[in-house]
């Protein structure tokens, strides 16, 4: 389910990463979880194997082994699961959540969109920028707003203490770019 870790095995330490938009073949992650080819496993014991990983797109598909069936949902305070029912976009303005496995779910508003950052692996384009806090770890994880996926989360600055200033990557250009659905409930 998005907001799930998941582990990458082929990696020399397992590095934990983030489930964050879960599709009919597996999921979407943050570029930097792996490899094209590497194994991934699980908290709840389910297994895949990346696709394709793109640095220009900052994501990577995992495609899901028999054992690890995709699911609508995303987790939210309290282990209550939320249901992915679509991915229309929010305006600017709107209440947007995010969860990771760093900081958990924390809420706030969509600021701008059409945003450019840059980071480590050169600039992103048409990033949307929130109030949300994130910190390192929480990359790739799933924004909600109205039952809503809304996209992956790059970074930002700040953290959960004090606030911070968050950008993510909208959703719907990932999946039409990718032919990919979303598991919607």
């Amino acid at each position: 389910m998005a907001g799930d870790p998941f582990f990458n095995d082929s990696a020399p330490v397992g590095r934990r990463c983030t489930i964050g938009a879960v599709v009919t073949v597996g999921f979407l992650a943050d570029a930097g979880c792996g490899s094209a080819g590497d194994r991934v496993s699980g908290r709840d014991g389910g297994t895949g194997t990346v696709a394709w990983s793109s640095r220009e797109s900052n994501v990577l598909l995992v495609e899901a082994d028999d054992d690890w069936r995709p699911t609508p949902y995303i987790g939210t305070p309290g282990g209550v699961q939320g249901v992915v029912r679509g991915t229309t976009e929010a305006p600017v303005g709107a209440s947007v959540c995010r969860t990771g496995p760093t900081t958990g779910w924390h809420c706030g508003t969509i600021q701008a969109k059409n945003q450019t950052i840059r980071t480590p692996d050169g600039y992103v384009y048409n990033a949307t920028r929130t109030n949300v806090c994130a910190e390192p770890g929480d990359q790739g994880g799933a924004f909600y707003s109205g039952g809503h996926l809304q996209g992956l989360t790059l970074g930002g600055s700040g953290d959960c203490s004090t606030g911070g200033t968050t950008f993510f990557l909208p959703i719907n250009p990932i999946l039409s770019r990718y032919a990919l659905t979303p598991v919607t409930g």
